[in-house]
């Protein structure tokens, strides 16, 4: 195994594996991912990720986000155990999921500013179950027809019937990207509580076939799985079944869906993220992206409760005046600074990701003197 610190680069035997922060891993049997997309879409795309690079080195403050991640609503069919709607008893679940939904007039409004301003990079899914939106094509094939390359999704795909997979093939979408967790049906049926093993496989494996069958390279069809203990024993079996089946395989690192709770049982044995986190953290979400919550709140990165950091709300303010606004700028300083616990979210959720002990805590603020 040859390991590139630099670029965070890794040959393993044959298997290409790239990430940018060791949060996700992405693993390909041929090139990298990003060189596949920019073969197919052009310079456009690798002018943007180009640009994507530059801010994650924190070299780059774009006038507009990157990348819009919009939440239609919070909805999902399955109740897995490390996701807040898996637990409708907790706080975090009473505190954090609404039955709001951003309407169609509110997307529009959304996606027509991203055009205006350029962005590249929309996801139309957050905390849910995307295929539960009967419209979620029209949703994606409007961003799509309005300037947006890179359009990508995850889905647990109980629900990728051979017509909704026909719908999303023709929707414009550049990356999909299947939640399994698992390689064996007794596994899947712990994390993934309320699926049918034997029918997402079969979806699956129709819609990788539909897709190779239509022509088309897009979208690049990757599988998910977020490592935890009750299924890291399963990594190795997990690249073995999809390696030759999906164009790439996803490894992410488990994330607690609220700061209060002690999800120390539920972490990996090991994790080179958490263990680079303890060592010192400059979060790069806030110069990347948007994250547009079911309720219009527009925030600055994915986590789970990241509606505690709302910048303002989409429906009656701009995405552009929110993301040059003075508490964003702050924000950003504080990360690029790699100062963190200068903010109380922010230091939460580095702390509680991580496991972080007051003597880690206080080794990075002395190095940060």
């Amino acid at each position: 195994m040859f390991l590139f610190k630099d670029f965070r680069f890794i040959m393993l035997e044959e298997k290409a594996v790239y990430t940018t922060d060791n949060k996700v891993r992405m693993y390909s049997n041929e090139k990298d991912i990003e060189e596949q997309l920019s073969s197919i879409l052009g310079q456009k795309f690798v002018d943007y990720r180009k640009k994507w690079k530059a801010v994650n080195n924190f070299e780059l403050l774009t006038d507009f986000p990157l990348y819009l991640q919009v939440e239609l609503h919070q909805i999902c069919n399955l109740r897995c155990p490390s996701c807040t709607i898996g637990m409708p008893d907790s706080a975090a679940n009473a505190k954090y999921v609404t039955d709001a939904h951003i309407d169609w007039e509110l997307y529009k409004k959304i996606i027509l500013e991203g055009e205006k301003y350029g962005c590249p990079a929309l996801n139309p899914q957050g905390v849910n179950e995307p295929l539960l939106s009967p419209d979620l094509e029209d949703h994606i094939k409007f961003a799509s027809q309005h300037g947006f390359i890179d359009i990508m999704m995850n889905t647990n795909a109980t629900l990728l019937s051979e017509e909704r997979a026909k719908k999303l093939l023709d929707s414009g979408l550049t990356r999909i990207r299947f939640s399994l967790d698992s390689a064996t049906e007794d596994l899947y049926k712990k994390v993934r509580v309320g699926g049918n093993y034997d029918t997402v496989m079969k979806n699956i494996e129709r819609f990788i076939e539909m897709r190779n069958a239509s022509g088309s390279k897009l979208p690049v069809i990757g599988v998910n799985f977020v490592r935890m203990s009750v299924n890291e024993h399963e990594e190795e079996l997990f690249i073995k079944k999809w390696e030759n089946k999906a164009d790439f395989i996803a490894f992410q690192e488990f994330m607690p869906p609220e700061t209060e709770f002690d999800y120390s049982s539920m972490y990996p044995s090991d994790s080179v993220y958490h263990t680079d986190m303890r060592e010192g953290f400059n979060c790069q979400q806030p110069w990347q992206r948007f994250f547009i919550h079911n309720t219009g709140e527009v925030c600055p990165c994915c986590a789970w409760f990241s509606s505690e950091l709302s910048m303002g709300n989409v429906a009656n303010q701009s995405l552009h005046d929110i993301w040059n606004s003075e508490k964003m700028n702050s924000l950003r300083s504080i990360h690029k600074e790699g100062k963190f616990w200068e903010n109380e979210w922010c230091k939460k959720c580095v702390v509680s990701t991580c496991n972080m002990n007051d003597d880690h805590l206080i080794k990075i603020q002395n190095s940060k003197k």
